[in-house]
């Protein structure tokens, strides 16, 4: 097997057979392949069929050479987004638009038949997650006004009690790069991973990987391609990402990878 992918809950390799098979990084993560199932099942009734899915379709009991249950999808092919080359940017505004919409129309009482719940608060945005990335970044003082505009910024919001007034809508609180993958020739959408921070929550949260990977900008160009949003749509795209943005750069340091990528993505954040 070739490993292809190391994230915060899962190892992932590739068979010579075209498996991806998923190794949880600690037990608990065993626990999510079952509810990853009905979630699957829900978004591929929403997505066009021509973005892969990772439905688990091969599940392995724990065993003396590894002590928890893996599970194995078929192997959805493309890169991720982020890799594709920019002439294909408006192909993808459209296709992530289109898509996202698909998602966020996924009635509510759908996605709590599938097991999505609405949590008290999303771990990104409260609690210890956020203000421990937050200690980590403001360690790390490089001279660059922006970045130090964007921890002093964060710092103080974090503290605030945001209200969402709602609807809630289905969405995926996890889009990154990497979770999205795209025809190298084509720019069009080839799969969607990763399905288990799914809930029931603000859609604004999922416009949020697309300031830091490519600014306003390409933000106002994939609203092209989607429902009209409510009035203060923007305003929470712009505070989670000033938000958030700092606080991926802590972790970008303390795992000593994609530091400048995500330097990057706190400079478009605070454009």
């Amino acid at each position: 097997m070739t490993l292809i992918g190391r994230g915060w809950e899962f190892d992932a390799y590739l068979t010579r057979d075209g498996w991806v098979v998923r190794f949880p990084r600690r037990a608990e993560m065993a626990s999510l392949f079952e509810s990853e199932r009905g979630v699957h099942q829900l978004v591929s009734r929403f997505l066009s069929s021509k973005i892969g899915i990772p439905q688990v379709e091969l599940r392995g009991k724990p065993a003396a050479s590894f002590p928890y249950e893996i599970a194995a999808h078929w192997y959805i092919p493309g890169i991720p987004i982020d890799e594709v080359d920019g002439r294909f940017a408006s192909i993808m505004a459209r296709e992530i638009g289109t898509a996202l919409g698909a998602l966020h129309s996924i009635p509510k009482q759908a996605a709590r038949d599938a097991g999505v719940a609405a949590p008290d608060a999303a771990p990104d945005e409260s609690g210890d997650w956020l203000k421990y990335g937050l200690s980590v970044v403001s360690r790390f003082h490089d001279g660059d006004p922006i970045i130090d505009r964007a921890v002093a910024w964060a710092s103080e919001a974090s503290v605030l009690n945001v209200e969402f007034p709602g609807p809630l809508r289905f969405i995926h609180q996890d889009l990154s790069p990497e979770h999205v993958l795209a025809d190298a020739q084509t720019g069009q959408i080839t799969g969607i991973l990763d399905w288990t921070d799914a809930i029931l929550g603000d859609a604004a949260r999922d416009f949020v990987f697309l300031v830091g990977w490519r600014g306003w900008p390409f933000v106002e160009e994939v609203l092209l391609h989607y429902p009209p949003v409510d009035e203060g749509f923007r305003d929470r795209v712009r505070f989670m990402s000033r938000l958030l943005t700092p606080v991926w750069l802590g972790y970008a340091y303390e795992r000593g990878t994609e530091i400048e990528k995500m330097r990057a993505w706190v400079r478009h954040a605070y454009a």
